[in-house]
């Protein structure tokens, strides 16, 4: 059976969990920029979880910057943009549900016009992004916009169409600005201190570009953090052909997730906002504390896994998260050594959402690859790894399984498999790094690491050595030895 608003009703009789509200008088006072999966699991369940219950009667209107594929946009609005979201507990247990927020769809690229409208229009009360670390062309080595960035650009020097996130909003402010009318702007990505972060791209882009708007852009925008969490891979044609052999249910536009989903959002408005707390997530003055335990334990972990995980065969994060070398080796040494970087995390056990997450990455039914985990490692590695290890060294803590996970990702630019291939790179730096492999000192500059650590500590001769002992014994052995 199609997904429809026609064909609601019968998905209901199948036992499927659909949107019961009037989906025909929601207004769009939600903008949302990059309509990805994790978007659609995330924020979109905990919309369609106030819409549900009544506690909300606005809508979402999405917004993609970068061409979408076309198939995916055609077939959601085909289904009158409805989509389903299968989530799967470790224990194999299943919940089907539809979700309707969405009420409307503009691509940048293709109909900049419409989205400059709603973006700026009197309706729109927040504007949410869901982007990835590279999508705000930040650096957070200095703190500063990526100047040199092509499309940064191309988005100061020229009228046309901006190409970025971050130009986009800045036009839409400056519409804003014109009309006085204030927006509240909400990052949610995994990046350290995001609102922070963003906000800081907002005025340094509008100084630029828009200089006579940079002083109502910090009194009259608000730029709230957020810590977000649910493991959510891409979907595959399996997913796809699960929901029609196993629910009767077709569906071209799918999300496949685990059952776990978090989010920390610190209270810090201007303008009318959803209470997000009444469908679960938890409203905080600060929300630093939860994003570093998820940063640096979760988002850290899967990069230090997924190095070695590949190298030695490994394909998907559930096999990898129970190889008992890789595991005792995340859990026991590495994530310990993190965990002693982290403040007082208000409400929660921290051995206990260590070892939660063992479990969430051991669970067989989510289809996580190992290379998702793999991609962007510089982009990730710099918050998730870099920072701890700086501070774990200037503090005196023993780090050096951190150090391992970070030589075993130096190895995986220069090892090669059995037939002599190397291993799949998809990095913004990854030409830099490769370059730079056989030094491990450049390697971690060009990855971000300081040069007080580099230059003081013995990180660099340490993973030198292990260099030496993957090559000699064994990416394994070389594991096992060091976790004894």
């Amino acid at each position: 059976m199609n997904i429809s608003n026609e064909t609601l009703q019968s998905l209901k009789d199948k036992g499927i969990k659909i949107p019961e509200y009037d989906r025909k008088s929601l207004k769009p006072s939600i903008v949302h920029i990059g309509l990805g999966h994790f978007h659609r699991s995330h924020f979109l369940t905990y919309m369609d979880e106030l819409l549900r219950n009544g506690d909300y009667d606005g809508g979402v209107f999405e917004v993609d910057i970068i061409p979408s594929r076309k198939e995916f946009i055609d077939s959601l609005r085909k289904q009158d943009y409805l989509y389903s979201v299968l989530s799967i507990a470790p224990d194999g247990k299943e919940e089907l549900r539809i979700n309707g927020p969405i009420v409307g769809y503009a691509n940048h690229a293709e109909d900049p016009e419409s989205v400059m409208v709603r973006l700026s229009s009197p309706e729109t009360t927040l504007i949410t992004l869901t982007i990835t670390e590279k999508g705000y062309c930040y650096r957070d080595d200095i703190g500063s916009i990526d100047w040199d960035n092509a499309d940064i650009r191309h988005d100061i020097e020229t009228s046309d169409p901006p190409r970025t996130a971050i130009g986009c909003l800045a036009e839409a402010l400056s519409i804003r600005c014109r009309k006085n009318l204030p927006v509240t702007i909400m990052s949610c990505d995994n990046v350290p201190e995001n609102g922070k972060m963003l906000r800081s791209c907002m005025l340094q882009f509008c100084r630029k570009k828009y200089p006579e708007i940079a002083g109502w852009v910090e009194s009259s925008v608000a730029f709230p953090c957020t810590m977000v969490d649910r493991i959510t891979p891409g979907t595959s044609a399996e997913d796809i052909l699960k929901l029609k052999t196993e629910y009767g249910l077709d569906d071209e536009c799918p999300v496949h997730s685990e059952s776990f989903m978090q989010w920390v959002i610190e209270d810090n408005h201007c303008t009318p906002v959803p209470d997000f707390s009444k469908a679960g997530a938890l409203i905080a003055d600060d929300v630093k504390p939860y994003e570093l335990m998820k940063i640096r334990l979760l988002n850290g972990s899967h990069s230090a896994l997924s190095y070695p995980a590949y190298m030695m065969g490994h394909k998907m994060v559930h096999e990898a998260a129970t190889d008992p070398v890789i595991r005792k080796f995340i859990r026991e040494h590495y994530m310990e050594e993190i965990a002693a970087t982290l403040p007082p995390v208000p409400g929660v056990d921290i051995s206990e959402y260590k070892d939660d997450l063992i479990l969430r990455f051991s669970n067989p039914y989510i289809a996580d690859t190992i290379l998702r985990l793999a991609s962007d490692g510089s982009k990730k590695i710099s918050n998730a790894i870099l920072r701890p290890l700086e501070e774990g060294v200037r503090r005196g803590i023993c780090m050096d399984h951190v150090v391992l996970a970070l030589a075993l990702w130096n190895y995986y630019f220069i090892f090669r498999d059995d037939e002599g291939n190397p291993m799949p790179i998809d990095d913004p730096k990854g030409n830099e790094l490769a370059a730079a492999s056989t030094d491990p000192a450049l390697f971690l500059r060009i990855a971000g690491l300081s040069d007080d650590v580099i230059a003081s500590s013995s990180v660099v001769g340490k993973i030198r050595d292990l260099i030496q002992e993957f090559r000699e014994g064994g990416i394994g052995k070389t594991i096992q030895e060091s976790c004894r």
